[in-house]
């Protein structure tokens, strides 16, 4: 059975802010992945979060990019 991508969510947060990721708001992979770009070209420390329905696929294009991620605490 295969995963349908586009019901994976992430949060893109700034290292240094201290929302938690409550606070951050949910978005699609592309949405993410490009707004992660644009802040680490910037020179700003992000981080991703992702829901366990993200693909091999796109935690690799984040960890090409050098953005780093991890799974999204649940509950």
């Amino acid at each position: 059975m295969t995963r349908d991508i586009r019901s994976s969510t992430f949060y893109v947060l700034e290292q240094h802010d201290a929302s938690s990721p409550t606070d951050a708001l949910p978005v699609s992979f592309e949405e993410a992945f490009e707004q992660a770009k644009k802040l680490t070209a910037s020179g700003r420390a992000v981080h991703v979060l992702y829901t366990d329905d993200a693909t091999q696929m796109q935690l690799t294009r984040f960890a090409e990019a050098g953005i780093r991620t991890s799974l999204a605490p649940q509950g």
